[in-house]
C-alpha cells in the first residue's frame, strides 16, 4: 500500500511532467524557430531542426508513457517503474543538451538547468511508489 502523501506526489509529478513534455514537444515540433530564438537567441541552420524534432518525438513518447502511467499505475504499479525509466533517461538527454549547445539565453539557463535534478526526484518518487505498491 502506497502512503497517501506519496500517492499525491506521484499524481502531481506525473501531471506536471506530462504538461511539460507536451508543451516542449509542441514547441519543438511546430515552432523550432521559436525554440532556437528563446533558448539560444539564434536561428536554426542545417539539420538542427531535424535533430530538435527528433528530440520532440522523444518528449512525445515521454508524455504518452506518463499519460498511461496516470491512467494505469493504481491497478498496475509496474507503470511507476516505466515512468521512472522515462525520467531517468531524460536526465542524460537534459545534461547532454546543456553541455553540447554553444550558447544559451538567460531563459534557456533558467528553463534547462533544473530538469535533470527534477527528473532525479521523479525517479526516486516513482521507484518508492513502486516498491511500496509491490511489497507485502
Amino acid at each position: 500500500m502506497i502512503e497517501r502523501k506519496l500517492k499525491t506526489l506521484i499524481v502531481l509529478y506525473l501531471w506536471a511532467a506530462l504538461i511539460e513534455d507536451t508543451v516542449i514537444f509542441v514547441l519543438a515540433w511546430l515552432t523550432p524557430g521559436l525554440w532556437f530564438q528563446l533558448f539560444h537567441n539564434s536561428v536554426p541552420a542545417g539539420l538542427e531542426v531535424a535533430l530538435l524534432q527528433r528530440s520532440a518525438g522523444q518528449w512525445a513518447a515521454f508524455a504518452c508513457a506518463q499519460a498511461i502511467t496516470l491512467w494505469r499505475w493504481k491497478k498496475d504499479p509496474a507503470w511507476l517503474a516505466v515512468a521512472a525509466g522515462v525520467r531517468f533517461s531524460d536526465i542524460f538527454t537534459d545534461v547532454s543538451y546543456i553541455v553540447a549547445v554553444p550558447s544559451l539565453t538567460t531563459l534557456g539557463w533558467i528553463l534547462l538547468v533544473p530538469p535533470p535534478f527534477l527528473n532525479l526526484v521523479g525517479v526516486v518518487i516513482f521507484l518508492r511508489g513502486y516498491r511500496q505498491a509491490t511489497s507485502g
